[in-house]
């Protein structure tokens, strides 16, 4: 592919972790409707020109010292002593062949992308460029390939203190907060369109640093007394140190999920989050003491009915607020594998899989939509059961629909069937996607539902690392990642 076409394929399969839930502009961020107009539409790739004016320090919010404390680690069984953690014998493991294959395959993306410079991940295979949201995505997967023996403790434990190394001198903005991107060869701040950002003008995502903060937050919580030498902290307590030195209060504001965007030379703060992505945002902050609860309590939502299955949708659309309202599988199926699904979303989340599995008795089509990057223009869609008042669309980020393109989701599908075992629908969704993979690279995005296209050829972060977490949560018996082995015990 030319080099701008790469260019192109990056800025669009990432963008999906700022602005995928988009953000809107309102006079007060409590209340969410306000009118569509193009000065402040901020869900089109445009808005990240890299045209937009260098701001200067003083048009920038003034750094606040920091006010939240991470929650307090829980004592661990046994005293730390030295270096050496628990042995992986006592770690889950895969017991299924086809399992096995799956988790060397998803491997096979790290150990083609991770940089031994900085201890990041490449966001899509073999470009050095990422977001927080797809760094969350590493972590967690690195976290679910030493769970399942496919890297040993001490390369583990060197991996991890490359990237603490990393994050203890990453350059910040003067906001406090990491820039939405940087390289990942040389941890400098760079815009969303991979070109330089030395002052860290392009803001932040409240939603892609919520998914950080849960993947910083398994680390400290799994192997608090895992340390790079005996004389060394532990990897909890840098973990720690770490994040007190961002000013994380920042992401939410009048208890909305808060973001910035560059704007005319300054960072304009905007509410960020749709239903579903929101909510797994704002639970993960929870982690760190970092309180959303309109985020959590009070979205606008509506029911909707499709193929006679009662769905919530987010009232916020594209029209009313200038950014749409996808309403696909990605931040359901995240949150049961990591946090678990709690009483409130249980109904929406056996809906939303009703809804695709009716879909396909009706048509045939095996549907598992998600957002997803492809290897076509546009490069990246969200492929939702319903977005700004239609059903199954696939549409980009400033709503424009590719009928042509709709797909079946890799992710998606190892998602549902680890998540819904016993669901006949999901065991067909994963022999499906058991050999959409290169044995070299990993697996593939998915495959589109328009047979003469065939496969979908893009390889990214974030399909390989879910597909290492939903093997993981089998392998922990359904558990969810957060949960520790004592908490599984009991």
């Amino acid at each position: 592919m030319a080099t701008t076409g790469i260019k192109s394929m990056i800025l669009q399969s990432v963008l999906y972790a700022t602005t995928n839930q988009q953000p809107l502009r309102c006079p007060s961020l409590v209340t969410w409707q306000c009118f569509h107009t193009p000065s402040t539409i901020i869900a089109a790739p445009d808005n990240f020109n890299s045209n937009v004016q260098t701001p200067t320090p003083q048009t920038l919010p003034e750094p606040i010292a920091p006010i939240v404390t991470p929650l307090p680690l829980k004592p661990t069984t046994t005293p730390e002593k030295s270096a050496t953690p628990s042995p992986t014998t006592s770690f889950p493991r895969l017991t299924q062949e086809a399992d096995k294959i799956a988790a060397g395959r998803a491997w096979k993306y790290f150990e083609r992308n991770w940089n031994p410079q900085t201890g990041l991940v490449n966001s899509v295979d073999n470009l050095p460029w990422t977001t927080w949201w797809d760094q969350g995505s590493a972590l967690l997967g690195i976290h679910a390939a030493y769970q399942l023996g496919l890297l040993p403790q001490d390369v583990f434990q060197k991996r991890m203190n490359t990237l603490l190394e990393t994050l203890e001198k990453l350059p910040l903005p003067v906001t406090g907060l990491p820039n939405k991107a940087y390289s990942t060869r040389t941890a400098e701040m760079r815009q969303l369109n991979d070109t330089p950002d030395p002052k860290g003008t392009s803001g932040w995502s409240a939603l892609d640093m919520a998914r950080f903060l849960l993947g910083l937050h398994v680390m400290r919580s799994h192997y608090p007394e895992y340390r790079d030498s005996p004389k060394s902290d532990s990897f909890a307590s840098r973990i720690n140190r770490i994040v007190a030195r961002w000013h994380i209060s920042k992401l939410v504001k009048d208890d909305w999920l808060n973001g910035a965007i560059p704007k005319a030379g300054k960072l304009l703060e905007v509410q960020e989050g749709r239903l579903g992505y929101e909510q797994y945002a704002a639970h993960s902050l929870r982690l760190w003491n970092i309180q959303a609860a309109n985020a959590l309590f009070n979205p606008p939502v509506k029911t909707v009915e499709i193929d006679g299955i009662k769905l919530q949708i987010d009232e916020r659309n594209f029209k009313n607020s200038g950014a749409t309202n996808y309403l696909t599988n990605d931040p359901y199926l995240l949150w049961g594998l990591e946090m678990g699904w709690n009483d409130a979303v249980k109904t929406q989340v056996q809906n939303l899989f009703k809804v695709q599995q009716q879909r396909f008795k009706r048509t045939g089509i095996l549907t598992a939509v998600n957002e997803d990057s492809l290897d076509r223009p546009p490069y990246f869609l969200y492929y939702s059961v319903y977005s700004n008042g239609q059903f199954w669309q696939a549409v980009n980020t400033t709503g424009k629909a590719y009928p042509q393109l709709r797909f079946i989701s890799t992710k998606a599908a190892f998602s549902w069937f680890a998540l819904m075992p016993d669901e006949p629908y999901t065991k067909r969704l994963r022999d499906f996607a058991q050999n959409l993979s290169d044995k070299n690279r990993g697996y593939f995005s998915g495959k589109y539902e328009n047979s003469k296209l065939g496969v979908n050829a893009s390889v990214d972060i974030n399909t390989n690392a879910i597909i290492l977490e939903s093997l993981l949560y089998q392998a922990r018996g359904r558990h969810p990642l957060l949960f520790q082995p004592s908490t599984i015990k009991n």
